[in-house]
């Protein structure tokens, strides 16, 4: 009986295997044809417009354009005769012959090379779409065969133009079709032949793997049977006892497939059960109830992602201290102290019903506000604050609660929010402690943090000068002078100075640089500064005795000049205030010029400098160009607005390598286009090219992203910038449906 169910699992199993097979290769065959069907019609059209378009170039259109079969002998129409008579004899084609144009949108023959029974000049040929779109001059291939008094073909049709960009005339050439049939039939029949073979060969293999797999299956049974039996009794199920009987089997290879399937659900239902258990005591606190600390991370995590997609506004984090822990456990033993955590975790529940408590450590906890709670969050604390106040007198739990809300100018994440609760809470426990609370701070730690406060405010508030000279006396002179409204460095020869520049180039608000210093005089100093990014923007007062030095130092990079001795310091204050001040003002100003996420200009200031560049080539020919990225909006939504910005940064890095290289400058004008202008380029098309190979250097992110450009070349300087980047942008959209171009150009009318 075991045997004859087991070849009735076996049966079932190859049948439905052989349907599957059966199915696959269809779908594959179909598939398959339909692809290569595909791909013989596109390897023939690129092969007939490359033939066609090479003929087409290299034939006059002006003498194309005027030549009848009359013009026999003339150096004319035997050039062109030639030129097809080479394609016809030397290239694998049917004919090759030219087509004109009659303007009421019919064609008819022009000449033909065709030795016997050529197309009479001027007798009418059949009209196609293909050979409509070579008539407006763009090169096109037939999509589906057509027949004629010739036959059956394939045809692909190139332009010739004039000397006035004008269509004068269209080369066709013709394929047969035959090809392409025989092709279609001996792939239908191999497809045929190799599903068959398939469909053999692999029911074969599906019943010798039935076969031997049902031996291991068997085997399985057994493992899996044991594993349950172990698995109840650790859960101390009472199950136990009732474990599958053919658990004492082992390796039985009668086992069917329904009986395995059976004992996999039975395991994952009480996987499940005990994964359901361990989950809730990993996320919940067993002392307090409320959630843990690894609850709080994974909140936190998904809050972090919800703030960076813009997609909660409304968020306050409150950080509780409970007040007193440690005296408590020390006075009166630690289940007291559990209890007092109980009591104040109870206080913290009651006051902030609608919000998430967590435990985050052993006297912390942490509430997420939103929803009814934020809008009530003030009087919720308030309510805190007082009962805590209340609870001092009475030896119940006293807790120190800080808020913060959060700002979407200042806060990153959730963490930003808790830092600033956190510091909330610290002064709530000052005052509580003021009160008369105990806190688990000593006075040493609390002056500490103090005195760390302190000197953050400072910070804040205070800016840092470096005072350069070797001379100790003049450094200490000024430094002690400088001291009550500044924190002061330095340095005592030129390499020091340096040294000290880079090691705090963001703190540094000013530099007092003495010219004539060992190693390294202040004149280099100021000059390794112009040539660093990072040091170039920090303001230089220059010190010293030679009162001719002035004029030459404001040319190299100085912003005021104080002569030695030193006046009043009154003045040496208001010199280096105002110094600071326009200094900060100017990088403020840069800041408004440049596009945050490119550091290219942005627009307003671009079309300034482009009247600049007007004024210094005025004799120059100048190229307005318009790159666009298309379709943004979709690749922020496919790929991430990270992987959009990531791509506009790498387009940024590249226009300004363009622009520096040409001579021109550039910008960035809304959020998927930038401008160039830039002096006249005659290998244009090949250094857009070199610009895409920049922006793509990832193979990735080419497949991803499409860029197009617009010129409008030797732009007239009577239109004003506006209008040149309008007509650059015109020339762009022209080639939007056009996946084979990356540039267009506007032409100007005369």
């Amino acid at each position: 009986m075991r045997d004859r169910v087991r070849t009735k699992h076996r049966s079932k199993y190859l049948v439905l295997m052989v349907v599957f097979l059966l199915m696959v290769n269809i779908s594959l065959g179909y598939l398959l044809m339909t692809q290569t069907e595909s791909s013989i019609i596109t390897l023939m059209q690129t092969r007939m417009l490359d033939i066609s378009n090479t003929a087409a170039a290299m034939i006059d259109g002006d003498a194309l354009k005027a030549v009848t079969p009359a013009d026999e002998g003339t150096e004319a129409y035997e050039s062109i005769m030639r030129t097809l008579t080479f394609f016809q004899n030397s290239i694998d084609l049917k004919y090759i012959y030219c087509i004109r144009d009659m303007g009421d949108g019919s064609f008819t023959f022009g000449l033909d090379p065709t030795v016997e029974d050529p197309g009479e000049f001027g007798s009418p040929i059949v009209y196609t779409d293909a050979l409509y779109k070579a008539s407006k001059g763009v090169p096109a291939a037939d999509e589906d065969c057509y027949e004629d008094a010739w036959g059956t073909f394939y045809s692909a049709y190139s332009p010739v133009f004039d000397s006035q960009g004008e269509v004068a005339g269209i080369i066709a050439v013709d394929f047969s079709a035959q090809w392409y049939n025989q092709q279609l039939a001996s792939l239908t029949r191999r497809t045929v032949i190799v599903a068959l073979v398939s469909l053999l060969v692999g029911g074969a293999i599906v019943l010798a793997i039935i076969t031997k797999n049902e031996r291991k299956i068997g085997s399985i049974h057994g493992q899996l049977n044991e594993l349950a039996s172990t698995l109840m009794h650790e859960m101390g199920s009472e199950s136990a006892a009732e474990a599958p009987e053919h658990a004492a089997r082992g390796g039985d290879e009668s086992v069917s497939m329904d009986e395995l399937e059976k004992q996999i659900q039975t395991m994952q239902t009480e996987l499940k059960t005990q994964i359901a258990q361990v989950h809730g005591q990993a996320y919940r606190d067993g002392l307090t109830g409320v959630k843990s600390k690894h609850a709080y991370l994974e909140a936190e995590k998904e809050l972090n992602a919800k703030l960076a997609g813009g997609l909660i506004s409304a968020l306050a984090v409150v950080v509780c201290d409970v007040n007193g822990l440690k005296k408590i456990n020390d006075t009166m033993g630690h289940k007291a102290g559990d209890e007092y955590i109980r009591k104040a975790c109870e206080m913290i529940c009651d006051i902030f019903v609608h919000s998430p408590v967590y435990r985050i450590g052993g006297d912390e906890f942490t509430v997420l506000i939103t929803g009814r709670d934020y809008e009530n969050r003030r009087a919720l604390m308030y309510e805190l604050h007082k009962s805590s106040t209340a609870h001092i007198a009475t030896d119940e739990a006293i807790v120190s609660g800080g808020m913060a809300e959060y700002n979407s100018d200042q806060d990153h994440c959730v963490q930003d929010i808790f830092e600033r609760a956190d510091a909330d809470m610290y002064r709530e426990k000052m005052l509580l402690k003021s009160l008369g609370a105990v806190t688990r701070d000593d006075e040493s730690e609390r002056k500490e943090r103090n005195a760390e406060s302190a000197d953050l405010s400072i910070l804040n508030v205070r800016r840092h000068i470096l005072i350069a000279d070797d001379a100790v006396t003049n450094r200490e002179m000024l430094g002690d002078l400088l001291a009550e409204d500044y924190d002061i460095y330095y340095a005592s020869d030129g390499i020091e100075t340096m040294e000290t520049l880079r090691a705090h180039k963001d703190e540094i608000a000013l530099l007092l640089l003495d010219l004539y210093m060992p190693n390294m005089t202040g004149r280099e100093v100021m000059k390794a500064m112009q040539v660093d990014e990072e040091l170039m923007a920090i303001p230089v007062i220059v010190l010293t005795v030679d009162q001719y030095a002035e004029l030459d130092c404001l040319k190299i990079g100085a912003m005021d000049f104080i002569p030695k001795p030193y006046p009043d310091i009154e003045i040496v204050k208001a010199r280096i205030a105002k110094c600071i001040e326009l200094s900060e003002n100017r990088n403020l100003i840069l800041h408004t010029q440049r596009d945050k996420l490119t550091g290219l200009f942005n627009v307003d200031y671009f079309l300034r400098y482009v009247e600049r560049l007007d004024q210094q080539y005025r004799d120059s020919a100048m190229d307005a160009i318009v790159c666009n990225v298309n379709h943004l909006y979709e690749i922020h939504e496919r790929y991430g607005r990270n992987f959009g910005d990531l791509v506009m940064r790498s387009i940024g890095i590249s226009v300004k390598k363009l622009a520096r290289k040409t001579g021109g400058i550039g910008c960035r004008k809304g959020s998927d286009t930038f401008l160039i202008y830039c002096p006249h380029q005659d290998n244009i098309e090949q250094m857009f090219r070199r610009f895409l190979a920049d922006v793509f250097v990832e193979k990735d992110t080419a497949s991803k992203v499409t860029i197009r450009f617009g010129v409008c070349p030797n732009a007239e300087r009577e239109k004003n910038t506006e209008e040149r980047f309008a007509c650059a942008q015109i020339a762009a959209d022209s080639i939007e449906d056009d996946p084979q171009k990356i540039c267009g150009f506007y032409h100007l009318q005369s």
